[in-house]
């Protein structure tokens, strides 16, 4: 065994266990706590122990029992070492029937207690000293996240009816605890779990545990969300600590969704930023393929030129670079992006640095001024790039003059259409107006005409109004001429011989059926003709003149006209 593992002292930790009890008030001196791998071995009986040896993360992820441990190599483990400077261990005094026995058994463990006890005891002949011996001990060595998981993982063989006590920090560690082991029940829940939970927020972290635990299905699980979700992250740094390895698998998953231009980002940052010493050319090639990164972002195409070529160079520094980067799509993306962009990423840089004094070089080959990258580069390459934006220039150039010159013609010809327009326009203004102009006088002319008609009109009616009003007057002069018949008068008879005579005897007549023959002398019978105005006349004027009877029972007033004064 190596010698930077001290070898456990089990019947020590046994010794010790049993002299650390404290004295119970119970005749056996137990008290009554239920059976479970946290009491000590005194009190639980425990007829077996694990011994885990802590491990800090690292490359290995280790799978092994101290036992067989030789072939090895134990120094390229980092251990957990505790205050006192010993190795960190944790201690299980725990019982084989729990363990061995039930749905929530350990395979492993069960066939390594069963081998054992039927060694020692030799077909049911038992050794006294066989609970001391190495053959109940299983120390182990676990990296720090298995090594937490170890009572979850416990509980869940000891208390089968229980919920099991999982969470996303613990899921990967479990699921490895229960392949190492051989726990059936247990690796059906961790991996369901892990299935159910496994998002874009927590994906790397399953990403980390599964590549540390050398969990291949749920490292594959978790690349494809990581990579599915990779637009979406705001924070990086997770992805930049990363190994390689599981960085080039995010970017060659096929579940990638990420802009081009964004990813040409994160790659350069994780390669020429965070792992530049482990990053080779291959490598990079194969993560910026066209079919991955087809558009890279202006920002860091010079950069990620620069970082390429110095792969080249640092895997063979005499090569020809001109020939490696013919036809190489790489640099012809970049060189592509760099010159569409040359105002900006060449020129100006080149024409700001010119500005400083040669005395303050440090300025001048900072790397992350982009004259000082492209003045890095090989010669020639800078050459071929400074050609590149010369062209990209003059066609820039030549597209600004063809676009002026067009706008100048299609100016012209719009100014000329607009004043044609605009002619056009006052024309039909103009033409409008006129039409508006003699609309209106005829409109004038007709209210003009209308308001005589109206003069002519008041005219006639003043005149008729005015006839009318003599008449009226006539009309009142007229009926001033009617006098009405008094209720008491003699009519007289008219001769039948001789119609000028009347005989007033006869046919004196009143409406007051009193009044007549032979009560009185007036008859009773209505008179023929209206009577002539007498001397009577006078002192019957006062009386009510209803004298004339319809024979429907209504008295009617009776008149008679007068004539002229001279007629009277």
């Amino acid at each position: 065994m190596a010698s930077n593992v001290p070898r456990t002292n089990y019947a020590a930790l046994r010794s010790s266990s049993s002299v650390s009890q404290t004295k119970s008030s119970r005749y056996d001196g137990v008290e009554d706590d239920e059976l479970n791998w946290r009491l000590d071995s005194y009190a639980s009986l425990s007829d077996f122990t694990i011994v885990v040896n802590r491990a800090m993360r690292g490359i290995l992820a280790p799978d092994f029992d101290v036992e067989g441990s030789n072939s090895v190599n134990l120094s390229a483990i980092d251990f957990v070492v505790g205050t006192d400077g010993s190795l960190s261990k944790d201690v299980y005094h725990v019982h084989k029937v729990m363990l061995a026995v039930g749905n929530n058994r350990s395979e492993l463990l069960g066939r390594r207690i069963r081998e054992a006890e039927n060694t020692v005891r030799g077909w049911g002949r038992s050794s006294p000293d066989d609970h001391s011996s190495d053959i109940n001990v299983h120390e182990t060595i676990m990296l720090e996240g298995a090594a937490d998981a170890m009572g979850a993982m416990l509980d869940f063989c000891y208390y089968p009816d229980r919920p099991l006590d999982i969470f996303v920090e613990n899921a990967v560690p479990l699921v490895y605890l229960a392949q190492r082991y051989k726990i059936r029940s247990l690796l059906e829940k961790a991996e369901a779990f892990v299935d159910k939970h496994l998002e874009s927020t927590n994906a790397v972290h399953f990403l980390l545990d599964a590549y540390l635990y050398k969990l291949d299905d749920i490292l594959r699980r978790a690349i494809d969300v990581t990579a599915a979700h990779l637009d979406e992250r705001v924070d990086f740094d997770p992805i930049y600590k990363l190994p390689p390895d599981l960085f080039r698998r995010i970017v060659l998953s096929p579940d990638l969704e990420c802009d081009s231009e964004m990813l040409s980002l994160v790659v350069y940052s994780y390669c020429g930023e965070h792992h530049s010493e482990e990053i080779d050319v291959e490598y990079f090639r194969e993560i910026t393929k066209c079919k991955i990164m087809p558009e890279l972002d202006a920002k860091v195409a010079l950069m990620i030129l620069k970082f390429y070529v110095d792969l080249i160079f640092d895997d063979d520094e005499d090569c020809e670079i001109m020939e490696i980067l013919q036809g190489d799509s790489l640099s012809d993306r970049c060189i592509t992006v760099v010159s569409k962009h040359w105002q900006d990423e060449i020129c100006e840089p080149l024409m700001i640095d010119t500005e400083w004094d040669e005395s303050t070089p440090s300025r001048r080959s900072s790397p992350h001024e982009l004259a000082s990258i492209h003045r890095s580069l090989p010669p020639k390459l800078q050459n071929v790039i400074l050609e590149k934006c010369l062209l990209e220039a003059k066609d820039d150039l030549d597209t600004e003059q063809t676009v002026l010159e067009s706008l100048d013609v299609e100016n012209k010809v719009e100014l000329a259409e607009s004043s044609e327009k605009f002619g056009g326009v006052i024309g039909e203004l103009r033409d409008e107006l006129v039409h508006t102009k003699s609309k209106q006088q005829e409109e004038v002319e007709d209210y003009r005409k209308q308001i005589e008609d109206l003069k002519l009109k008041a005219l006639e009616f003043e005149a008729e109004l005015e006839q009318r009003t003599k008449a009226l007057e006539e009309y009142k002069k007229e009926l001033t001429r009617f006098r009405r018949v008094p209720g008491i008068h003699n009519f007289g008879e008219v001769s039948k011989a001789d119609s000028s005579l009347i005989d007033k005897t006869k046919c004196t007549y009143s409406a007051n059926p009193d009044h007549h023959y032979p009560n009185h002398r007036r008859g009773s019978r209505p008179p023929t003709q209206m009577p002539r105005l007498v001397a009577e006349f006078g002192n019957l004027g006062k009386e009510n003149g209803y004298v004339y009877n319809d024979g429907h029972g209504q008295l009617l007033p009776v008149f008679y006209y007068q004539g002229d004064l001279g007629e009277l």
